[in-house]
């Protein structure tokens, strides 16, 4: 897999936007009752950051790695994490796909009651097919989504997640630059917090207390 030379650039770049929102989110409301409440509920961890109140993920469908159109409504009843990536990602995509399986390993397997989904970015390239082929060495639990860019682009937006493509190299290839993190749902698809680089005993922890929360 070939990457455009600006590309760890880019994905630094990106990474650094998206701490500073998240970063302010959690900001504006750390003055108010409802923010107080929600950081008491959720564990207080390094690189987790919880949102001030829980915020409703608009329904939304997309085709899943066997070819079917799937309801993001659909995960309801169980904890959702959502990272957005591509087939073709180099480093950010494997690396945080091989912490998620790792996470999905933890705790006796217990924390399997989570859904891992990865949502392309890449939707001329991540065809059901290449999806498929891509999670299959990782995890049979886990769910790849993909769609027209226009689509992924206003899915993003709801949960704040910022990536570009970058120009195409003289091969033709090119490079979708977006960061690892990590987002977090809820059972009754609200998203609740996010990790970014968070460790994985700590992922664990949260995902654990939503797994126990009554739906």
């Amino acid at each position: 897999m070939n990457r455009a030379p600006s590309g760890r650039s880019g994905s630094a770049r990106i990474r650094h936007v998206i701490v500073s929102v998240i970063a302010a989110l959690t900001c504006l409301g750390a003055g108010t009752a409802a923010g107080a409440t929600q950081r008491e509920t959720l564990p207080s961890l390094e690189r987790v950051y919880v949102n001030p109140e829980p915020w409703p993920i608009a329904d939304f469908v997309l085709t899943d790695h066997n070819g079917q159109e799937r309801r993001f409504s659909s995960l309801r009843g169980q904890p959702v994490l959502v990272l957005f990536g591509f087939t073709h990602c180099p480093d950010v995509c494997p690396s945080t796909l091989l912490r998620l399986r790792a996470l999905h390993g933890a705790q006796g397997g217990a924390l399997r009651a989570a859904k891992i989904v990865m949502i392309s970015v890449d939707g001329e390239r991540d065809t059901p097919a290449a999806l498929k082929a891509f999670l299959a060495p990782l995890s049979a639990d886990f769910v790849g989504l993909t769609g027209a860019p226009s689509m992924t682009t206003t899915i993003a937006a709801q949960f704040s997640a910022v990536f570009f493509q970058e120009p195409a190299g003289k091969d033709g290839n090119y490079n979708v630059a977006h960061s690892g993190q990590i987002f977090v749902v809820d059972k009754r698809g609200r998203l609740r917090a996010s990790f970014v680089d968070a460790s994985i005993d700590d992922m664990a922890k949260v995902t654990a207390f939503l797994i126990q929360e009554p739906y």
